[in-house]
């Protein structure tokens, strides 16, 4: 029963600074969509970060790429979209951060490559994609792969970001490990990106 507790806390935890992150990145996007110079920043620090994750995952542009929490600004897409070649489906739960992100994919004319889609993780269909990205910022995070667990197809490739070894935990406390395989990890500033092979 105590060990059903700490497990229950730990998922609470990692879902709650999940939360935070998401309110935290929303709020500097929307600041990178109005001011050039917030724009110019944010994307010089995500750039390499983004690009060494599409490298591990060997994303090609005859991959279905979904990209879960795509926030105000979608610049992991966009990077996607521009260095592969791929079509990218993004998706979030916040219908206002779809809109703007609809209108600034439209005036950066990606609109042919990049869909934005209000939906939630946690009950997408996602059996026609093989390469799924999932941000920082996602939660509840055990939801969206107990989605993924259950629906992706085999082989298929999942790059998550995670702090503080979150992701390998809840896999695990979930019960879900057994479905995914570790192929490869990086560490960035202040987070690490797992890639992750469903079984």
């Amino acid at each position: 029963m105590k060990e059903d507790k700490n497990l229950k806390s730990s998922i609470n935890i990692t879902n709650w600074k999940r939360k935070i992150n998401c309110y935290k990145y929303s709020f500097l996007e929307f600041l990178a969509l109005k001011i050039n110079i917030f724009y110019r920043l944010l994307m010089g620090w995500r750039k390499p970060i983004f690009l060494n994750e599409i490298k591990l995952a060997k994303v090609t542009s005859k991959d279905k790429v979904l990209l879960i929490g795509g926030g105000f600004l979608p610049s992991e897409s966009m990077i996607i979209a521009e260095t592969t070649g791929a079509k990218v489906v993004t998706i979030d739960n916040n219908l206002t951060a779809c809109k703007h992100a609809e209108k600034f994919v439209k005036k950066r004319n990606l609109s042919d490559k990049i869909i934005i889609k209000h939906a939630d993780g946690r009950n997408l269909i996602v059996k026609s994609f093989n390469t799924i990205f999932i941000a920082i910022s996602v939660w509840p995070i055990n939801g969206v792969f107990k989605n993924l667990s259950k629906n992706l197809k085999k082989n298929s490739r999942i790059l998550c970001k995670s702090y503080n070894e979150d992701i390998p935990k809840i896999l695990k406390n979930e019960g879900l490990s057994e479905n995914f395989k570790l192929e490869a990890q990086i560490k960035n500033p202040s987070t690490k990106s797992y890639l992750f092979i469903k079984k």
